[in-house]
């Protein structure tokens, strides 16, 4: 081929088209020209790179050597493994070569890229199978020599570093040029996600990567700073596919098989690794520096820090595989103990050293995590020797290491510290926000990672040993021989010295940031005061630091403890001091609003430490005093040595100094943020400790029972809680307006009234009644978003009272709901006024309270709720018929069914009468919300947050109503139920099912968190009531549900798939099992037409769409189910997918696929159970039974049907 247009051509850029002119030629005429012609091609192209490298421009090298890629990656398939060799010998050759600049290095670049696949990689117009089988091809030989090669490079360059470190910056500039090339090489392959004979990840791999989960976001600290990671794609760009390899955990390095031994575990190698990002730190100091290179050599740090998996460490035999580990830790360990020890030499705030800092310590977590997940073969004393033990044992090295590492974690911190007391910190505070969101902490937050990986473990250990030695009454051996008790005890011993010094740290550094974050002028307190109001919780943001934190205090809670005693008595002395300076007027103009404002902030950061480390999350029964907790405890020889009771009882008395009386001139120096933070750590400690059934431990100390116990027991938990509902009342008086204060003070006593034992102390306590008359004379003091929760707490605790007085209780909560509504709706002029805020709050109060009352239904009270239910719902007609309009009355009266949907039990109810009226009640509610909502005007905006959330509220409420009433009966076709019951409970949630569409528009219902919930409930509708749908649903809101779970199939967010998929099996299943012929021929035509429809998305989907493996079952059954429904229809599809191919070959193969799995269909026990099956409302078909054939044939025709 004449090649004259691209060397002689004096225009750069007539080159560079020439040359992509020649690759869009190969690829869309590979057939026409032929294996020997496109090698023979291949191979003039790489002739004409070597001869001109150094008088082409660089671009138009780099999309030669491009084309040369693709070219071979495009014949791969075809050409004959000697030949396959030769060229990658030949690209090997050159790169060993190290001419500058090196054609073979980047042509071996650009292959790695294109065989990987993602969005790197060029469109070859050709099926998946064929990108596949390329890349099984390459990897374990090709990839391993190139790989080879580009390390010989890089050790060559090192050698050459050393010989001319005082030679001229052209010949270093030569050998970093190289050394960042060969990087290139290194870093792509160290990233390579390996295929696998696996079948579950073969079929991963042809299905794609899966898709976003739904979920609640991570709030914590560490997960605001989640980094973004590039995502190679298979489809496309520009990140709307998805990805058909991809590395199962992003964050993990591959699993790289057992030929790879010999490169990536040599020692030798692996230094060299550590040695060459020396070198590119050297190549800093000189104008030709690229920080790409420092950049990649630390990512391949990180990625061999991590190596992993039975295959790279195989041996003959199993004390073999444990040598291999065992060398290979040492090595990085005593490497990574070089680098922590520069990095740690070094200005650690420095911008300039973010990199280094940050990778330095992913790959200390990297390389823990992994350690210590990777089973150890060797058997001591009887047992597997543990992974932390193994490294111990095995490895010199290995204390200094873990050493290095805290001292690491404490300079980080240390670190951070120095900027709150230098001139970096005001830059900091404007470039970041605070110190917290710098770079130096994310560091830390890797570390504290890698280090809770440690103690966890040990702690893990520990609690086995212990069940273990429940049950073995036997030593395992000499207790002073090497096993896992005598090692990781010793090790233990280590982490307790480090933990002090870590806590230690972090407390300062706490301490120092309260300074910082509380104002010191007016100018700075305007800003603290809106960024404070814009955050979330310390508690909330921080959990990842204070949970690692409370771990570190746990592993010596003698000495932890004492020092944040220390820290709390300190700070609650210094305030009190001021407080008694300003009340007897002694503080003159000494009194400094600074000085207690920080003593605020510093004594709830203390609080957020002691309420971590003295117990963990949750408010149920099952939380218990952890262990270590117990022990400190418990070898405490009297009350006033346990700080565990010192520490909560200084907290409690802290909430008695800070709730001051309203008129004492005091009150307004308090801070509402400790008072609010001392009630959440009462909320996580009183239901541990307060009241403790002692039958839940094996020992409890004698002063936690005298602290906290019952009367019986010898405690005095009984006057601590009575001291609790004295703060509770103080605290309503002195921060009436404070809604999260008195929020988190509420949650309290509904945390408390989920205890037993205390809920009947509570209500025995002669403070009960006068605190639940205070809540109902004064409740329209308080803000009108904690309305409902007083009524839950109240009601709740009133339920564990005497009969009598649990019907007063109920008495006067009733009143206080129905006053709320009768002072307005029965008012003279209510119509005149209606529109009054002051009205519209009072009736939102109301519905609030209303809420709340039925959100603490239970057996005691449920006849009563029911009862106040009926009585209202002719106000809440009343209301919505005044307010039908509007946003705020409809959508709490909704909020309201749906509490009475969830929490009131049908099945409770004495007989058919009183279910039929609940019925009624709740249709009656939706006729007339319908009514009024259909009229109203849409001029706000589709997707008005008010207005999603009254559909989203509408739709629960139905879905709740569904469960409530077939909570009792499989479905309504069962004889369990009665018919009269079945068919008018049907009724109203049909009618439901029709309001949720005549209320909403297209483009609310298709909203993800509207439609998540919308599919479920046509799901749960079709699995309970498809007799009442095919009955009373119009035609046209079938039509709409049909559109609606078209938008479902192959949806981005998964459950909202996987829901799509389970309604559209129930629908067909009842379909084909019942019939639908005597319905009218408009709903027939209807169900023909969107069956169509979602036949053919559905398969569209499937066979060519990235799709998320874990839904194929899901998606295939439904698949399988329409294609019963409409056997042409899926035939009529298959013989379309057949047109497009362009050979008889192509045609053959997915019609033999086809057949074969209708054979498969025809045996298949699930299918001949559907169609057998004589049930009104037949269970779909079970997807676990469809699998393999299902799979079979999606593999095999996606093989070469998904085009990339």
């Amino acid at each position: 081929m004449d090649f004259g247009h691209v060397v002689n051509s004096n225009v750069p850029t007539a080159k560079f088209f020439a040359v992509r002119g020649i690759k869009e030629a190969v690829t869309a005429s590979y057939a026409a020209i032929g294996l020997v012609n496109a090698l023979a091609l291949r191979d003039e192209l790489f002739q004409l790179a070597l001869a001109n490298s150094r008088s082409f421009e660089s671009f138009v090298l780099d999309s030669l050597c491009w084309v040369i890629a693709v070219i071979t990656k495009r014949a791969w398939v075809d050409t004959p493994e000697e030949q396959r060799l030769a060229f990658t010998q030949t690209l090997c050759e050159d790169i060993v070569r190290h001419t500058t600049p090196c054609i073979g290095m980047i042509t071996a670049t650009y292959l790695i890229d294109e065989i990987a696949g993602g969005s790197k990689c060029s469109q070859f117009r050709l099926p998946w199978e064929f990108h596949y089988t390329c890349k099984t091809t390459f990897e374990n030989v090709h990839m391993l020599h190139i790989f080879e090669a580009a390390l010989k490079v890089i050790h060559r360059q090192l050698q050459r570093s050393a010989e001319m470190q005082h030679a001229p910056s052209g010949g270093s500039h030569t050998i970093a040029y190289e050394r960042r090339s060969a990087l290139h090489i290194a870093d792509r392959v160290l990233n390579w996600a390996f295929t696998s004979s696996d079948e579950s990840k073969v079929i991963a791999a042809s299905f794609g990567h899966s898709k976003g989960r739904s979920g609640g976001g991570n709030t914590s600290k560490a997960g605001q700073r989640g980094s973004s990671r590039d995502s190679d794609n298979l489809d496309d760009g520009d990140g709307s596919g998805s990805a058909i390899f991809e590395n199962e955990f992003r964050n993990r390095t591959p699993l790289f098989p057992r030929n790879w031994q010999s490169l990536l575990l040599s020692g030798e190698i692996l230094t060299m690794f550590f040695s060459v990002y020396e070198a590119t730190l050297s190549d800093q100091m000189h104008a030709y520096f690229s920080p790409g290179s420092t950049h990649l050599a630390l990512q391949c740090l990180v990625q061999v820090s991590g190596i992993r998996g039975k295959d790279i460490f195989a041996s003959a035999d199993a004390k073999g595989s444990d040598e291999l580990r065992a060398e290979f830790a040492r090595v990085i360990m005593r490497n990574q103990l070089q680098m922590i020890r520069h990095v740690c030499s070094m200005d650690l705030v420095s911008e300039g050293s973010e990199d280094m800092v940050v990778a330095t310590t992913q790959m200390i977590r990297r390389f823990i995590e992994t350690q210590l997940e990777e089973p150890s073969s060797t058997v001591v004393a009887n047992q597997r020797l543990h992974s932390l033990a193994f490294l111990v044992i095995g490895i010199p090295e290995a204390h200094e290491y873990f050493g290095e590492v805290s001292k690491f974690i404490c300079m980080l911190l240390n670190s951070a510290a120095g900027i709150l007391r230098s001139d970096m910190l005001q830059r900091v505070d404007d470039d970041f926000g605070d110190v917290d969101n710098y770079f130096v902490m994310q560091a830390f937050d890797e570390l504290a990672n890698a280090w809770s990986t440690v103690i966890n473990q040990i702690r893990e250990w520990e609690y086995l040993e212990e069940a273990a030695a429940g049950t073995n009454s036997g030593s395992n051996g000499d207790d002073k021989q090497v096993s896992n008790q005598s090692v990781l005890s010793s090790f233990t011993h280590f982490l307790v010295t480090t933990a002090y010094l870590i806590r230690s740290e972090y407390i300062q550094l706490r301490m120092l940031m309260c300074e910082d974050s509380v104002p010191s002028n007016s100018s700075r307190a305007e800003t603290f005061s809106i960024d404070q109001g814009l955050l979330a919780k310390d508690y909330v943001v921080y959990e990842d630091q204070l949970q690692f934190f409370a771990l570190l205090a746990r592993l010596d809670l003698r000495t932890s403890l004492d020092r944040m005693y220390e820290n709390l008595c300190s700070r609650c002395n210094a305030l009190q001091e001021e407080f008694k300076s300003i009340e007897s007027g002694t503080a003159g103009e000494s009194y400094n609003q600074h000085t207690i404002d920080l003593l605020h902030e510093q004594t709830q950061w203390i609080v957020l430490m002691i309420g971590f480390t003295l117990c963990d999350s949750g408010t149920s029964e099952r939380v218990l005093i952890p262990k270590p907790v117990l022990e400190y405890s418990a070898a405490c020889s009297n009350t006033g040595q346990d700080l565990t009771v010192q520490c909560i009882m200084v907290l409690l008395k802290m909430l008695e100094f800070e709730l001051v009386s309203p008129s004492s001139p005091l009150a307004a120096y308090g801070s509402p943020l400790l008072v609010e933070t001392l009630f959440w750590a009462l909320r996580r400690i009183a239901p541990v400790y307060f009241l403790l059934d002692r039958s839940d431990y094996r020992e409890v100390s004698k002063s936690t029972i005298t602290a906290f116990g019952s009367t019986g027991d010898g405690g005095n938990g009984s006057a601590i809680i009575n001291g609790v509902l004295d703060l509770v009342k103080r605290t309503f008086d002195l921060w009436s307006a404070e809604e999260d204060v008195l929020q988190m003070c509420v949650s309290v006593l509904l945390a408390l009234g989920q205890r037993t034992a205390i809920a009947r102390e509570i209500t025995s306590s002669p403070q009960f009644t006068p605190l639940m008359q205070y809540f109902t004379s004064n409740i329209g003091q308080f803000p009108e978003a904690i309305h409902g929760s007083i009524i839950e707490a109240l009601a709740l605790l009133a339920c564990h009272s005497s009969s009598a007085d649990h019907e007063r209780c109920f008495s006067d909560l009733k009143t206080l709901i129905l006053r709320s509504f009768s002072q307005v709706v029965h008012s003279s002029d209510f119509m005149a006024r209606h529109q009054d805020a002051r009205l519209v709050n009072q009736l939102l109060g109301g519905l609030d309270m209303m809420d709340g009352l039925l959100s603490a239904a239970n057996f005691r009270n449920m006849d009563a709720i029911f009862g106040l239910f009926f009585e209202v719902q002719p106000l809440f007609e009343q209301l919505l018929t005044v307010y039908g309009h509007g946003d705020e009355i409809p959508c709490e009266i909704i909020q309201v069914m749906e509490s009475a949907a969830r929490y009131l039990d049908v099945s409770s109810l004495p007989d058919d009468e009183h279910m039929l009226r609940f019925s009624h009640c709740f249709r009656t509610l939706l006729r007339k919300y319908q009514t009024s909502a259909v009229g109203r005007s849409t001029s706000q905006s589709d997707t008005d947050i008010e207005s999603l959330s009254k559909i989203t509220s509408l739709i629960s409420a139905i879905s709740y109503l569904v469960h409530n009433e077939m909570g009792f009966a499989p479905n309504e076709a069962s004889p369990s139920i009665p018919k009269a019951v079945a068919d008018d409970f049907g009724e109203t949630e049909v009618f439901g099912l029709y309001c949720v569409h005549v209320t909403a528009d297209s483009s609310q219902l298709l909203t993800p968190n509207v439609l998540r919930i919308h599919i479920q409930l046509i799901s749960e509708m079709a699995q309970y009531r498809m007799p009442s749908l095919i009955r009373w649903l119009p035609t046209e809101i079938w039509a709409q549900i049909m559109d609606v779970l078209l938008a479902g199939i192959d949806h981005g967010i998964y459950d909202i798939g996987h829901r799509t998929y389970e309604a559209i099996s129930r629908l067909g299943a009842y379909v084909k099992v019942a019939g639908i012929g005597n319905a009218p021929a408009e709903l027939r035509d209807v169900f023909s037409r969107g069956f169509k429809q979602l036949l053919s998305k559905l398969l569209q989907a499937l066979l060519f769409s990235p799709f998320d493996v874990e839904l194929v079952e899901y998606a295939g059954t439904a698949l399988v189910t329409l294609g019963l429904l409409d056997p042409s229809h899926l035939q009529t599809c298959f013989q379309d997918l057949f047109a497009q191919g362009d050979s008889a070959a192509f045609a053959e193969r997915l019609s033999s696929t086809l057949t074969k799995f209708n054979s498969d269909l025809e045996a298949s026990d699930a299918v001949r159970g559907l169609l057998k099956t004589v049930e009104p409302i037949p269970d779909p078909i079970d997807s676990a039974e469809l699998r393999q054939p299902l799979f079979e044939f999606l593999v095999n025709t996606r093989a070469v049907l998904r085009i990339k």
